[in-house]
């Protein structure tokens, strides 16, 4: 089959959200961007083994889900999607689940892609968003349809706010400089439901909701905006504000044998660690001048490089 083919061939990336974690909730500006690392596809199998199986079922469940949606199923192929799932249809899917890398924005992306009506081929940015939101709700019972957009389009997002967002060019990467950015995996899973929800409590204590939006969130504006100007002097400092004030006031969030870690960067100002996403587990981000000097600290730690600048 033609159309089984052509969905083998296309892969949707992951993602990382290098700034905007928690503020995107408060309407701060977010950066997103494609993480080509680890993707996800639709394919098909006469004979599906366990792990198949269980990719089939969800993706059953999830066509149910969208069928009870008018606005959506208006706007998907609901009859080809059914037909497809009953033939075989599953998302194979190199992308850890509870990462925050958007394992679950994959699979939305890629049954919009192919299934999608003619007349919603050519959706402004905002529109899609919107209907992703819906299909992602799904799986988190509420979705801001970022991840998915971003595995859709794949390409950088700034965020500017709920109703603002647009792909962007991010400054070439200077593969020679020892400033950068770089993850580690902690090798546990966040809970992102559980998180949001601290967080969201959090904010109805006055104290921290004027701090959060005051000074997070305007660290968390000009970090992105230095970042793309590539005023990468004042980025650094921003990027250890945050750093800082996650410490400070977002402890539920780091997981537990990094709290000592993050401390140490602070104090000896070898690197400095963030959130990646909601936090709890998945990545940190980290901000160094000299990587191989975080990676001789960190020798058991899983440590890439993301970006040099």
């Amino acid at each position: 089959m033609d159309q089984n083919l052509e969905m083998n061939k296309k892969k949707f990336f992951s993602k990382i959200l290098l700034f905007g974690e928690y503020g995107i909730i408060k309407n701060s500006k977010a950066l997103v961007i494609p993480y080509k690392k680890y993707y996800g596809s639709l394919k098909f199998s006469s004979k599906l083994d366990n792990v198949q199986k269980d990719s089939n079922i969800n993706l059953k469940q999830l066509c149910k889900y969208i069928k009870n949606n008018e606005f959506v199923s208006n706007k998907i192929n609901t009859l080809k999607l059914d037909s497809d799932i009953e033939n075989g249809l599953y998302f194979e899917s190199t992308i850890p689940e509870s990462y925050g890398l958007g394992s679950s924005g994959a699979v939305v992306a890629a049954i919009y892609e192919s299934y999608k009506k003619e007349l919603f081929v050519d959706l402004e940015i905002n529109d899609l968003k919107l209907i992703f939101s819906l299909m992602e709700s799904f799986f988190h019972g509420q979705s801001s349809g970022i991840d998915p957009l971003s595995c859709y389009v794949q390409k950088p997002l700034l965020v500017e706010s709920k109703n603002s967002i647009n792909t962007v060019d991010i400054p070439p990467q200077n593969i020679n400089s020892k400033r950068t950015l770089f993850l580690i995996d902690t090798e546990c899973k966040g809970n992102t439901q559980g998180l949001v929800e601290i967080f969201l409590n959090k904010l109805r204590q006055k104290d921290f909701e004027v701090l959060f939006e005051n000074e997070f969130m305007v660290a968390t504006n000009n970090s992105i905006t230095n970042f793309l100007e590539r005023k990468y002097e004042d980025f650094e400092n921003n990027f250890i504000e945050l750093s800082k004030k996650t410490f400070n006031n977002f402890q539920e969030m780091i997981p537990i044998n990094y709290k000592n870690l993050w401390m140490d960067g602070i104090e000896k100002k070898d690197y400095y660690l963030k959130l990646c996403g909601s936090g709890g587990g998945g990545f940190l981000i980290g901000l160094t001048t000299d990587l191989d000097k975080v990676q001789k600290l960190f020798p058991t730690k899983k440590i890439e490089a993301l970006y040099r600048f």
